[in-house]
């Protein structure tokens, strides 16, 4: 930015390109199923569209959107029971990790949703989107609380036991 204000490099315009499209699931930071938002080409068209989580929102698809909502609705509501399923095994659930900390019980260094995935799969067998791991600044030993969002509205709360690595 500096070189900018300095007239060292010149201003230019970077121009966003954005795609419309229709959601087919419910995704936690873009919106709900059925709903038409806005969102970055590359996204689009390398993540969404290829896992079928949405489709281009042209005129035919607007179209069809009335005769597709039973279908997307239907599906929404089959994550949802998924979901809840999903939430059953995992309320109040506990997992324990170790890591290395100091005599005050300080830890070197932070938890990060990462290893608490990789904790998940280890003992519940559950692969879940670290993305969805809702943590606090976690940089002591003991006992903490860890917020899950599974889908939509649906959180799942474990306990997690942190102790000193010997």
């Amino acid at each position: 930015m500096r070189l900018r204000e300095q007239g060292i490099l010149p201003f230019c315009l970077i121009l966003e390109n954005n795609m419309q499209i229709i959601l087919l699931e419910t995704l936690n930071k873009l919106g709900k199923a059925g709903e038409v938002v806005s969102v970055k080409d590359g996204f689009a068209k390398n993540f969404l569209i290829p896992r079928k989580k949405a489709i281009i929102a042209n005129k035919k698809n607007l179209n069809d959107l009335n005769s597709k909502m039973n279908q997307i609705n239907e599906n929404n509501m089959k994550k949802i029971a998924e979901a809840n399923e999903l939430k059953a095994k995992l309320d109040g659930k506990e997992i324990n990790i170790q890591m290395e900390a100091n005599e005050d019980g300080n830890l070197y260094g932070n938890l990060s949703p990462r290893q608490i995935h990789d904790k998940l799969i280890n003992d519940f067998s559950i692969d879940f989107d670290p993305g969805n791991i809702l943590l606090d600044n976690i940089n002591t030993t003991g006992s903490h609380d860890i917020t899950l969002r599974i889908y939509d509205d649906i959180i799942a709360t474990l306990k997690l036991e942190i102790t000193k690595k010997v």
